[in-house]
């Protein structure tokens, strides 16, 4: 079982709500979590039995401020998500898979692009590290940064050699 750090530190619990978060916003959570679990810091009768450990906070810090650590976080909790959910014969609402030709393609952002029935118009957004870190497994899922809907792409990994 995967640890969500992101629950850990008390941030957004929808994965595409997650991809905008900010190393600001991570260190203003690691910072109010530290304070809420603090024994000398608060009065709060939650906190004389906390939900989590210091070690715990800072560990969720460490990983999500490292952009490759949180990467390989966010792809083992979809995992899990994804396994959790053909366990229990639950899917994520409106996943589609498709290849990543069907996407649009900004040559000056590097990013792959797909506008979302919610009406964001680049509510799939896949960039050049994305695909890299998931080149091993040919595909990757993301979710709508305006909804709840999700996206398989499909993809073949260049040939560098």
């Amino acid at each position: 079982m995967v640890i969500d750090y992101y629950e850990v530190l008390s941030l957004p619990d929808l994965f595409p709500a997650r991809r905008l978060l900010s190393q600001e916003d991570i260190k203003h959570a690691y910072k109010r979590a530290l304070l809420q679990h603090h024994p000398d810091k608060s009065t709060s009768p939650e906190v004389l039995k906390p939900r989590y450990t210091i070690d715990d906070i800072t560990a969720a810090y460490k990983v999500l401020s490292n952009p490759i650590t949180r990467s390989e976080l966010d792809r083992n909790l979809q995992v899990q998500y994804l396994h959790t959910s053909r366990n229990t014969e639950v899917s994520l609402s409106g996943l589609e898979t498709i290849d990543l030709d069907d996407l649009d393609y900004n040559e000056a952002e590097g990013l792959w692009y797909r506008s979302c029935r919610c009406g964001n118009q680049r509510g799939y957004l896949i960039s050049e590290g994305d695909l890299a870190k998931e080149a091993a497994y040919g595909e990757i899922v993301t979710g709508c940064g305006g909804c709840s809907l999700w996206l398989k792409v499909l993809f073949q990994p260049a040939d560098t050699g």
